[in-house]
C-alpha cells in the first residue's frame, strides 16, 4: 500500500470517527435542556397533527410543514417525549455531515476529516440540532442541494438530480428563507463559474468579453440536465411541495399561503430581532474562533489557487453571511446556513496548508495543532450544550479573559451567543411543583389550571396530561371581587401579585420560578379546593 492509499484509508477511517461523535454530541441527553418557547409552540403544533390529524400552515408566524410530519415519524417510535421531538433535528445534524462524504475528492483526506470533526463538535450546529426547531433540516436541505448539484454536474447520474430536487423541494417546505439560500447559491455558481473563466481567460491571454460569455454559456450547457431529466426533478420537487403544504392534499389553501409566506416574512425583517450588522461575525469570534480563522485561511487560498467548487463554497459562505447580516432580523439559529460552509472552507485550508508542507515533521506538526485545537472545541461545545445550555448571559467563549479585557462588544453584550431566551432550567421545578399540588388535590380538581401569565411556553408541553388548563394570558378581574376562575389553580407573573393578593380565598404557595429572563412565574391555590364554583 503505497503512502497515498495510507492517507486515504486513515481518512476514511477518522470521518467515521467524526460520524460517531457527531453522534454522540447530538443524540447524548437530549432531555436535558428544557423546552424553548419555540419548541413548545412546535410541540403544540405536532401534538395537534398526532392526536386529532390536523395540521395547516400558518404563514403569518410558522414556518413550514416538514418538522412536523417527520416528527411524527420519531413520536410514534420513542413516544410523546422530549427525545422524540428532538430526534428529527439532531437526524438531520448528523445526515448533514455524511452529506460532505460525496464531496472528499474536493477536500482531499485531511480535508474531509477537518471538515466533518468541524461539523462534529461546532457549538453552533450541536446546539440546533439539539433544539426542536426547523433550523438543523433546513441546513441539511441546504447541504443536500449543493452535494447533489455539484456531483450531477460532475457525473450527470440521475440520483444526484434527485437529491438535488428532493432537498430542493425540502428546503421550499421547510421555511421561507429558503428563497435567500437559492439565491445565494445561484449567485455564488455564477460568480465561480466567471471567476475561473477569467483566469483560465487571462493566462491564455484571450479575454475579451464575446471569448467570456462563450465560454460561460458552455459552462451552464455542459451542467443542464436532459428535458426528461429536468421534468423528473421539477415534478419530484412540485410534489413535495404540494404534499407538506396542502397536509397531504386535505388542505390546498396551504399551497398559496406558501407563496404569500415570503411576502409576509420579509415584512418583519426589519421590525423584530433588529440587531447590528456585526452581530453574527461576533458570536463566530467567540464560539467558532477555529472555524473562522480556518475559513479566513482558506480564503486566500482560493483566491490564490482555488478550484471551481471552492470558488463557489466561498462565494457561498460570503453570500450567506452577508445575506443574513444585511438583514435587520437576526437570531443565532440562521447560522446554521453558514457555519457548514464555514467548515468545509476550515477543511480546505488544513488541507492545503497540509500539502504545502514538504517535511513529515511539520506535517506532525500540523495534525498535532488541529488535535488540540479540535479537543478545545469540544471542551467547549460539551460546555456550551451539556453544561451551560441555559446561560442567557452566554459567556461561554473563546479568549474569554482577553475580550473582557480588551472590552469588545460581544463579550460584554449577552446577546451574542448561542442560548437566546432560553427556559430556564428552573422551569421543571415549577413543573414537579405543579404536579405535586395537583396531586394532593381531590380527582376531580386534578386539572385545573389557570394561567393568568401571558408568558407560558413551553409549559403546554409539560402540562400536556392536565385537560383542564386555561391558557388566557390576562387577569380581567376587578380588585376585591370574588373571581369565578374554576380552576384551583393559578399561575401568573410576580407583577400580578398584587392584584391576586387581594382575591379572597387565594393564596401564593411557592417562590418565584423563573422562565426565560424577565419572566418569573407564582402559583395560587384556593384554600377550599374542593368547594370552587364549577
Amino acid at each position: 500500500m503505497n503512502l497515498r492509499d495510507k492517507e486515504i484509508k486513515w481518512s476514511h477511517i477518522f470521518f467515521a470517527l467524526a460520524i460517531v461523535i457527531g453522534a454522540w454530541f447530538r443524540f447524548y441527553h437530549l432531555e436535558i435542556k428544557p423546552l424553548h418557547h419555540d419548541e413548545g409552540v412546535n410541540s403544540h403544533f405536532l401534538l395537534t397533527l398526532a392526536n386529532i390529524g390536523d395540521y395547516r400552515y400558518d404563514p403569518t408566524n410558522y414556518h413550514g410543514p416538514t418538522l412536523y410530519y417527520f416528527a411524527l415519524v420519531s413520536l410514534r417510535l420513542f413516544g410523546d417525549n422530549e427525545f422524540a421531538l428532538r430526534f428529527i433535528p439532531a437526524f438531520f445534524g448528523l445526515l448533514t455531515i455524511i452529506l460532505i462524504w460525496p464531496l472528499r475528492t474536493h477536500l482531499g483526506p485531511v480535508g474531509l476529516v477537518v471538515a466533518a470533526f468541524c461539523m462534529a463538535l461546532s457549538p453552533g450546529l450541536v446546539y440546533f440540532s439539539r433544539d426542536f426547531i426547523h433550523e438543523m433540516a433546513f441546513g441539511c436541505f441546504s447541504m443536500g442541494i449543493v452535494t447533489g448539484a455539484w456531483r450531477f454536474a460532475e457525473t450527470k447520474e440521475f440520483h444526484w438530480l434527485l437529491l438535488l430536487a428532493g432537498s430542493a423541494g425540502l428546503l421550499i417546505a421547510t421555511k421561507e428563507t429558503a428563497i435567500i439560500t437559492i439565491i445565494v447559491l445561484l449567485i455564488a455558481i455564477f460568480c465561480a463559474s466567471l471567476w475561473d473563466n477569467l483566469n483560465i481567460l487571462f493566462s491564455e491571454q484571450r479575454l475579451s468579453a464575446h471569448s467570456l460569455l462563450d465560454k460561460l454559456k458552455r459552462d451552464w450547457k455542459a451542467i443542464l440536465p436532459t428535458p426528461d431529466h429536468a421534468i423528473a426533478a421539477y415534478l419530484i420537487f412540485l410534489f413535495i411541495n404540494i404534499i407538506f403544504y396542502t397536509s397531504l392534499f386535505t388542505h390546498w389553501g396551504g399551497a398559496y399561503d406558501a407563496v404569500k409566506s415570503v411576502y409576509l416574512w420579509a415584512q418583519r425583517s426589519g421590525s423584530e430581532h433588529v440587531k447590528n450588522f456585526w452581530y453574527y461575525f461576533g458570536i463566530l469570534l467567540k464560539l467558532e474562533l477555529p472555524m473562522l480563522v480556518g475559513a479566513l485561511i482558506g480564503a486566500v487560498f482560493v483566491i490564490r489557487r482555488g478550484t471551481r467548487f471552492w470558488l463557489f463554497t466561498a462565494a457561498w459562505l460570503l453570500g450567506m453571511f452577508l445575506a443574513y447580516s444585511i438583514i435587520g432580523y437576526k437570531t443565532p439559529w440562521l447560522m446554521i446556513s453558514f457555519l457548514i460552509p464555514l467548515a468545509l472552507m476550515s477543511g480546505y485550508a488544513v488541507q492545503q496548508i497540509f500539502q504545502s508542507l514538504t517535511s513529515h515533521y511539520s506535517r506532525l506538526l500540523l495534525i498535532v495543532v488541529v488535535f488540540l485545537t479540535l479537543f478545545y472545541s469540544a471542551r467547549l461545545s460539551w460546555t456550551v450544550n451539556m453544561v451551560k445550555y441555559d446561560d442567557n448571559g452566554n459567556q461561554t467563549a473563546y479568549l474569554r479573559k482577553l475580550g473582557e479585557k480588551l472590552e469588545l462588544k460581544p463579550y460584554k453584550d449577552g446577546q451574542y451567543g448561542y442560548v437566546y431566551a432560553q427556559t430556564e432550567r428552573d422551569i421543571l421545578n415549577f413543573v414537579k411543583e405543579i404536579k405535586e399540588e395537583t396531586a394532593k388535590m381531590p380527582l376531580r380538581n386534578r386539572t385545573g389550571i389557570y394561567f393568568a401569565s401571558s408568558d407560558y411556553w413551553p409549559l403546554p408541553w409539560y402540562l400536556r396530561d392536565n385537560n383542564n388548563v386555561a391558557y388566557t394570558g390576562n387577569l380581567d378581574i376587578p380588585p376585591g371581587t370574588t373571581p369565578t376562575i374554576s380552576q384551583p389553580i393559578i399561575v401568573a407573573k410576580t407583577d400580578q401579585q398584587m392584584q391576586l393578593d387581594s382575591f379572597p380565598g387565594w393564596r401564593l404557595i411557592t417562590r418565584p420560578y423563573t422562565l426565560r429572563p424577565g419572566v418569573e412565574l407564582v402559583i395560587y391555590i384556593h384554600d377550599q379546593v374542593g368547594k370552587i364554583t364549577r
